[in-house]
């Protein structure tokens, strides 16, 4: 079986109406079937509310964990839930942030213009 890489904590909120994941460890490929598990479930106890997911205490993501966070985004945006992916640091913050789950720091780099100007060529390359 192997050592346990990974830890997810669930707390229900004292209304009910958010449910915060606590990650704690390192969140590789292994991780990828439990987290979407526990993912899935939070959502089911939200009942059309909120669901975050806490990233303080990972040290680690990799890109099947990544998928399981933007499918969760992708579910949050069609079912009407509210979703946050918070306190990530360091390579994971980095990794969250280029795939849009966490602000990006330097947004104020990209002005409409030249958001404009990146579609535009992005459009030409396909």
């Amino acid at each position: 079986m192997g050592d346990v890489r990974c830890v997810i904590h669930r707390d229900p909120g004292k209304t009910g109406s958010t449910v915060v994941l606590h990650l704690d460890g390192d969140f590789d490929r292994e991780s990828g079937a439990e987290l979407r598990r526990e993912l899935r479930q939070a959502f089911d106890r939200a009942r059309n509310s909120r669901v975050v997911v806490d990233m303080a205490g990972v040290d680690l993501i990799g890109s099947e964990c990544l998928e399981v966070l933007l499918v969760g985004y992708t579910r949050a945006m069609r079912s009407g839930h509210g979703y946050e992916v918070v306190n990530a640091t360091g390579h994971v913050h980095q990794a969250l942030q280029a795939t849009g789950l966490c602000p990006r720091t330097d947004e104020h780099l990209y002005t409409p213009a030249a958001t404009d100007t990146i579609e535009h060529l992005l459009a030409d390359l396909s």
